[in-house]
């Protein structure tokens, strides 16, 4: 009775953990995921730098030039200042191509995972935003920038004030109600951080979840009717709405950004 027990081989979905896995000492799979991605974004800036300057009119460049004008124009009339918008244009690009694509790149991450289970990618590859240290590290640049505009518009002493005893007022009552005010918006910057942070690593890594157990029970339910392996086929629609919520997730995180920059532009710490 223990031998057939002991020979009994159970096969489950592939949930990774919260935090990231070790493959050799502190190298970790995001840590390798991260490096290739970065090799695969070093090949692309060399061909997107190729077509810019090229002086043929290819659609890979009318592409881009349109690509890069909309996004200009959309953060000029977000920021109601030209300026502004062409300083912290490149910040805040950078951040929605770099989830936007980071996000599109682990889902090709979990589809070769998935469709090659003999390779045991997922030992040594994981989706970067499924890892909360790269998502909290996207919340604290975020986050730092807004303190640095509130902190170059108004000055330091000022922002500082605001934040840590805000004793102003008409009346003794207001001037104690601007000091918790101030409190409160101090507590803001560290429950800010946890939101973005946390708000993407959690539908990134539901996206995950949700992919693994869809593609995993219809694996086993064709299996069981001898319909070959075509769970991972009649997963892909979730594929694709992952593709959507990439894209959302990109949008979300550079719009929020935008609204904190315009918080601290207008210096509502006052």
């Amino acid at each position: 009775m223990a031998e057939t027990t002991n020979s009994e081989v159970h096969t489950w979905p592939h949930i990774p953990q919260i935090q990231w896995e070790s493959v050799y000492g502190p190298i970790s799979n995001t840590t390798i995921t991260t490096f290739l991605f970065l090799i695969i974004v070093l090949i692309f800036s060399v061909f997107w730098n190729r077509a810019l300057k090229s002086e043929k009119k290819s659609r890979f460049k009318m592409f881009l030039i349109t690509t890069m004008r909309l996004l200009d124009n959309y953060l000029k009339d977000s920021f109601a200042d030209n300026k502004f918008a062409r300083l912290y244009f490149p910040l805040i690009v950078w951040i929605f191509f770099i989830i936007l694509f980071w996000n599109l790149f682990g889902l090709v991450i979990d589809w070769f995972t998935w469709a090659l289970p003999m390779l045991k990618l997922e030992e040594y590859l994981r989706p970067m935003h499924s890892d909360v240290n790269t998502t909290l590290v996207l919340a604290v640049i975020a986050m730092f920038f807004s303190i640095y505009i509130a902190v170059k518009t108004s000055g330091w002493i000022k922002v500082s004030k605001g934040y840590l005893f805000n004793f102003t007022g008409h009346s003794f009552w207001e001037k104690c109600i601007n000091v918790f005010v101030g409190w409160l918006h101090f507590i803001w910057i560290p429950s800010t951080i946890a939101a973005l942070s946390l708000r993407l690593f959690g539908n990134i890594f539901a996206g995950i979840i949700l992919i693994g157990v869809i593609t995993y029970l219809w694996a086993q339910v064709t299996s069981n009717l001898h319909l070959l392996d075509l769970g991972r086929l009649f997963s892909l629609p979730f594929w694709f709405f992952e593709i959507f919520v990439a894209f959302i997730q990109a949008a979300v995180f550079a719009g929020l950004m935008i609204a904190y920059f315009n918080q601290s532009k207008e210096d509502t710490h006052h």
